[in-house]
């Protein structure tokens, strides 16, 4: 009797242009949170468009498949940072119910988001994608430790660093309004 290897077909044309309507401007807002460049997030949401058509035979769906695109677009994001400027990652050991809110909660989200930004560009390059990976990504540490071949003890290092940082920076934010 032969074994059971139903296999999930891989996604179409059809099923591609409806993941990109419905989250293609997430995969550039995150892009966009790693690079800090409009141009390096376009690029990365590009290349990981094409890299997944190109191995969508590959898909399993064992994710949706808006998330795995999303994984290849902030994996994407990570390496036009490094070839981008591979003199900040060669020694890294040195170194959020309702889906309509109301438009007063709108406003604060945007308050908030513009806060963020606004404290993130205190943070060194490792500080800020490890803070972006495990924070508003949700990768597990050793997954970003992984990712950016370090150890885990420095991506620890390097949340903790962006997490003390920005509480200073969001404080003094909040309290200059």
């Amino acid at each position: 009797m032969a074994a059971n290897n139903t296999k999930t077909p891989a996604p179409g044309e059809s099923e591609f242009h409806q993941a990109i309507a419905r989250r293609g401007d997430h995969w550039y807002a995150a892009c966009l949170r790693i690079t800090k460049s409009p141009e390096l997030a376009g690029d990365a949401v590009q290349d990981a468009l094409l890299n997944a058509w190109r191995k969508r035979r590959q898909f399993q769906g064992g994710a949706t498949l808006e998330t795995w695109i999303h994984r290849i677009a902030v994996n994407s994001a990570l390496s036009l940072l490094r070839s981008a400027h591979p003199e900040r990652w060669s020694d890294l050991e040195l170194e959020a119910a309702d889906d309509s809110p109301s438009p007063e909660a709108t406003q604060q989200l945007r308050e908030l988001d513009r806060d963020l930004a606004t404290a993130m560009q205190a943070l060194s390059d490792t500080e800020r994608v490890c803070f972006v990976l495990k924070h508003l990504e949700q990768w597990r540490l050793q997954e970003i430790a992984d990712e950016l071949t370090t150890s885990l003890g420095t991506v620890k290092q390097a949340v903790f660093r962006a997490v003390k940082k920005l509480r200073v920076s969001m404080t003094d934010l909040r309290s200059a309004s």
